[in-house]
C-alpha cells in the first residue's frame, strides 16, 4: 500500500509540492518555538537546591537617632550585638515560626549576588557565589546533603547557637573563628576544586586572592544551587558569618520558615503588624516581611522573565492554532477536490475504512518525507547554536523530545484536516459524484 501511495503522490507531485514544502516550513518554525518553551519549562522542574516554601525573608533597619558610636567590643556587644540576638530570639519565639536563620550573601530571585574566587594551588581560581549564614540557615532552607550528612542531625538542626559571646550567631561546629574555616559546597564547586564530588570532606581550599591566610575545609556536600527557577546551576559555598559582619556592624536578613498551618495569604501582613512592636529594640525595628513567591513575581516582573515567557507560550499556541486551520483548510480542499475519486472508488468497491486510510496514509506520508528536510535543518540550527541555550543545554534528548512533540502535533493536524472532509464526502452517493463530475 505504501508503494502505491508513493507512487500517486508522485503523479500529482505538482499539488503535493505545494503541500510538502508547506510542511515542511511549519514543521520547522513551531519545532522552534517548541524548543524555546521547552528550554523554559526544563530549567523551571530543575529543583533550586533548596526550599523556598513558606519560607520568608525578614529585613530589620536600624534607627539613626538611637545608633551608638561602638568603639571597643564591649560597647559592640551591648549596644549591637546583643539587640539583634534580641530580635532574633523574639522572631524564634513567635509561635508561627519553625525555625530562623541570620544570613548575608548571594540572594535568590534577586541580583544581590556575592561572588568570590577559591583555589588549592593559587595558579587557577574557582568563581563561587557565597553566603555567609548561621547554623540554623541548613534547617530553614531544607538544604539537601550529598556527602557529610552525617554532621547533621535527622531534622538538620544539630547546630545551636551558643549566646552570651562574641560568636552569638555561631556554634563549635560552625565558628568563624576557626582556622581554616568550615564550609559546605555544592557539588558543581567540589568538583571544579577537586575534580570530584566524593572523598572530599575535610579537604582545604583557599580564597584565591586572599591566599593561604584565609582557608577552608570542606564539611559538607550538598546539591547543585541556582539563583531563580530559569537560571543555570552556579557554584555556591555556605560558610560562617564573616569577622567583618562583627566589626562593622553590617545588617543581615533574616530568613524564617512558617508552620505550613499558620502559612496563610495574609501571614506576612500579621507577622508584620504583631511583630512591629516587639522588634522594637534599639536601635533596630522591623522594615519589611515578604515571602520569596513576592520576591520572584517582582523579579520576574522586572526582569521582563514573566511577560516573555507569556509572550513566548502565546505566540506558540497562535502560531500551533494558525498552522492547524491552515493545514486543516488545506487537506480539507484537497479532498474535497478529490470526491470524484473517492466516489470512484467507492463505486469499484473499496470500503468507506479503506478509502479513509489511503487518504490519511497519504497525509502522513507526506508529513514522514516533509520530516526528514526539516529535521536536517533543526539540527543546523542546534549545531549553529541558533537556538535557546541560556536556560537549557542543546542535549540529543532535547533534540529527540522536541521533534517528537512537533511530529505529534504535526500528526495531529494532518489527521483532522483528512478525516472531517473525507467523513462528508463519503456520505455522498457514488452515482451521484460521478453525475456531478
Amino acid at each position: 500500500m505504501i508503494k502505491s501511495i508513493l507512487t500517486q503522490i508522485w503523479n500529482q507531485r505538482r499539488l503535493n509540492g505545494w503541500i510538502f514544502a508547506e510542511l515542511l516550513i511549519v514543521f520547522v518554525l513551531l519545532w522552534y518555538c517548541l524548543d524555546m518553551l521547552y528550554a523554559f519549562a526544563y530549567a523551571e522542574r530543575q529543583p533550586k537546591g533548596y526550599d523556598l516554601e513558606h519560607v520568608y525573608k525578614v529585613s530589620i533597619s536600624t534607627n539613626p537617632t538611637q545608633l551608638v558610636l561602638c568603639s571597643s567590643e564591649d560597647s559592640l556587644q551591648n549596644f549591637w550585638f546583643k539587640p539583634m540576638e534580641e530580635v532574633f530570639r523574639r522572631i524564634k519565639q513567635n509561635p508561627a515560626v519553625e525555625s530562623a536563620s541570620i544570613w548575608l550573601g548571594s540572594d535568590a530571585y534577586t541580583r544581590g549576588t556575592v561572588f568570590q574566587g577559591y583555589t588549592i594551588d593559587s595558579i587557577s581560581g574557582e568563581g563561587a557565589n557565597i553566603r555567609y549564614v548561621s547554623p540554623e540557615y541548613f534547617d530553614v532552607m531544607r538544604i539537601p546533603i550529598q556527602e557529610g550528612a552525617g554532621m547533621f542531625s535527622a531534622d538538620m538542626n544539630v547546630f545551636e547557637s551558643t549566646s552570651g559571646s562574641s560568636l552569638s550567631f555561631a556554634s563549635a561546629e560552625w565558628n568563624p573563628a576557626a582556622t581554616p574555616l568550615p564550609a559546605v559546597v555544592t557539588l558543581d564547586l567540589a568538583d571544579s576544586l577537586f575534580h570530584t564530588h566524593k572523598g572530599v570532606l575535610g579537604k582545604e581550599f583557599f580564597d584565591y586572592y586572599a591566599g593561604s591566610s584565609l582557608r577552608y575545609r570542606v564539611t559538607a556536600v550538598c546539591d547543585h544551587q541556582k539563583t531563580d527557577d530559569y537560571a543555570r546551576y552556579e557554584p555556591f559555598i555556605l560558610t560562617p558569618l564573616p569577622n567583618w559582619f562583627y566589626g562593622m556592624q553590617a545588617i543581615p536578613f533574616i530568613s524564617i520558615r512558617v508552620r505550613p498551618e499558620a502559612d496563610t495569604n495574609d501571614f506576612a501582613t500579621r507577622f508584620f503588624r504583631d511583630m512591629t512592636p516587639q522588634l522594637q529594640v534599639a536601635p533596630f525595628y522591623l522594615f519589611e516581611v515578604r515571602s520569596y513567591d513576592e520576591q520572584k513575581a517582582e523579579r520576574d516582573a522586572s526582569e521582563g522573565i514573566t511577560p516573555y515567557i507569556r509572550s513566548a507560550r502565546l505566540i506558540a499556541i497562535f502560531f500551533s492554532f494558525n498552522v492547524f486551520i491552515g493545514l486543516m483548510g488545506t487537506f480539507w480542499f484537497r479532498t474535497r477536490h478529490r470526491r470524484s475519486e473517492i466516489a470512484l472508488r467507492m463505486a469499484m468497491g473499496s470500503s468507506r475504512s479503506r478509502i479513509r486510510s489511503r487518504l490519511l496514509g497519504e497525509g502522513l506520508l507526506l508529513l514522514v518525507l516533509a520530516a526528514i528536510p526539516a529535521l536536517i535543518i533543526c539540527g543546523n540550527l542546534v549545531m549553529a547554536e541558533a537556538i535557546m541555550t541560556e536556560q537549557a543545554d542543546a542535549t540529543g534528548l532535547r533534540f529527540v523530545v522536541v521533534s517528537l512533540f512537533t511530529f505529534f502535533l504535526m500528526t495531529l493536524m494532518v489527521i483532522a484536516g483528512i478525516w472531517f472532509p473525507a467523513a462528508q464526502a463519503m456520505r455522498v452517493k457514488p452515482a451521484d459524484a460521478l453525475h456531478d463530475e
